[in-house]
């Protein structure tokens, strides 16, 4: 386990450990999260990389209800799969900083989620003072390489509130990289204009 880990792994318990009802986890990897989840949480598993997924899979609890699928947010699959307003949560943890498109996936996210439903969010940032700003901007090409499209200096935070989420709660903390955590409802005003199109698409 790494240094960074060991201070991430009581966050992501924090975060997801509580979680019930229908869950999509996104990007999740070799199924570093998988251990927390409880079991009353009936979670849906995504991620592109077929090698990670086969990993992932022998760190499914017995006890726990987890679907994995080798997909893409983006992948028009995921309609057949999830329902709009389907989902409790959302869980995001490590991967918003690598999907190539932030904003279809936000898209998807307030598309899915039940008007109660909550993101839940664990990503590490773009740095937040000036001179480490200029840092990140010059080596993320390199870093986009050798990451495997890893992007160090997405400013996830400010997205997803320019997008339309609301902020529960968040926190900002360093742990070599610059971190921030937060739970996210969908505003009040995305509900208002995905209801009145959808009553507007029933009277058609």
């Amino acid at each position: 386990m790494t240094n960074i880990e060991l201070t991430l792994g009581p966050i992501r318990e924090e975060l997801i450990s509580e979680l019930e009802g229908n869950i999509l986890e996104v990007g999740s990897g070799t199924g570093t999260n998988f251990k927390y989840y409880n079991a009353k949480a009936r979670v849906i598993a995504i991620e592109p990389s077929s090698f990670m997924l086969e990993k992932s899979k022998v760190k499914i609890p017995e006890n726990i209800h987890i679907r994995t699928f080798n997909l893409g947010i983006d992948d028009i699959k995921l309609n057949s799969i999830i329902d709009d307003q389907s989902l409790d949560f959302i869980v995001c943890t490590l991967v918003l900083c690598t999907i190539p498109n932030q904003n279809t996936a936000f898209d998807n996210f307030k598309k899915w989620l039940k008007p109660s439903g909550k993101l839940i969010i664990l990503e590490h940032i773009h740095a937040q003072n000036k001179p480490m700003r200029f840092l990140y901007n010059l080596v993320n090409p390199v870093w986009r390489i050798i990451g495997e499209g890893c992007n160090l200096n997405r400013d996830t935070d400010d997205s997803l509130k320019k997008a339309g989420f609301t902020v529960e709660s968040e926190q900002y903390f360093k742990n070599s990289l610059d971190f921030y955590q937060g739970v996210f409802k969908v505003s009040s005003f995305d509900q208002e204009v995905k209801s009145y199109s959808e009553a507007k698409k029933f009277r058609k």
